[in-house]
């Protein structure tokens, strides 16, 4: 029988999810899952833009994965259709005088 993972807020438990996962270094990265072991309830996390070899198994209860901020969302451009979008605008050459002028 197969099981299945957990209903964590936030976190998709299929292959390509994004979630962010902690590495032995107390660190917390951006990190895509890249399989699921139903029969050992493990995820294989995949640290994006770092080699394959650093990929790690986790138990889908780890307190060591965790959603992706909405924050760290709008930066990367994966907003959701209810968020707004704030975009900075450029500085306005006036603002910048020089206190002699």
């Amino acid at each position: 029988m197969s099981k299945t993972p957990p209903n964590r807020r936030g976190i998709t438990f299929e292959v390509g999810a994004q979630l962010e996962a902690r590495d032995s270094l107390k660190n917390w990265y951006a990190a895509n899952i890249e399989k699921i072991d139903y029969e050992d309830e493990k995820v294989l996390i995949h640290y994006r833009q770092w080699s394959h070899r650093y990929d790690e198994w986790f138990e889908w209860t780890s307190p060591y994965l965790r959603p992706v901020e909405r924050i760290q969302l709008r930066r990367q451009g994966l907003h959701d259709d209810n968020s707004p979008v704030r975009r900075r605008s450029a500085p306005s050459p006036f603002r910048c005088r020089d206190a002699n002028s």
